[in-house]
């Protein structure tokens, strides 16, 4: 067993797979008794896994890259888990409903409105959460005092009305 297979099933919470005593015996592969990630995976092509990917939340896609890694190690697959995966914009977000991702976006600071957006946009696309996006997003804009421009001064007025820089002894003006 390599040190990043221990490593890997450590930090995914499996056992360490049993070795046999005998030094000949081939090494026991970590994932061979998992299950696959969902029903149905192991008989997908590389390109039916990608299109499925977008089916499925994060946590789901954590469970489908370890899978992914352990079995078939599909290049393509797993550069699109990377693109995919990505940190929720709320605790447990892909596990909501429109409608209780409507309620949370209605007591959500600007920095929260837009992770979703951008989070939405990417995974889920539902009309109806960025349509509420658009709408809260709008509202906070609309209700936060807008900051104020700041006057136009020019550089050659604020340096003439200073007072005379006084040099040391010996120094040149520039």
């Amino acid at each position: 067993m390599t040190v990043l297979s221990t490593l890997r099933d450590r930090l995914s919470g499996e056992d360490p797979p049993a070795h046999s005593s005998s030094a000949g015996d081939a090494e026991v592969d970590p994932g061979a008794k998992a299950p696959p990630p969902f029903a149905g995976y192991d008989r997908l092509d590389k390109r039916q896994a990608m299109d499925a990917l977008s089916e499925h939340s994060q946590v789901e896609l954590e469970a489908v890259e370890s899978y992914e890694r352990s079995h078939k190690d599909r290049g393509p697959v797993l550069a699109k888990l990377h693109y995919m995966r990505g940190r929720e914009p709320m605790p447990g977000y892909d596990a909501l409903s429109v409608e209780e991702i409507t309620a949370a976006l209605e007591n959500a600071d600007l920095a929260t409105i837009k992770r979703v957006r951008a989070y939405e946009r990417k995974f889920g696309d539902r009309p109806g959460v960025l349509e509420e996006v658009a709408r809260v997003h709008r509202q906070r804009q609309a209700s936060q005092p807008k900051s104020a421009v700041p006057s136009y001064q020019p550089l050659g007025g604020a340096l003439a009305t200073s007072a005379p820089v006084e040099r040391p002894e010996g120094s040149v003006a520039p």
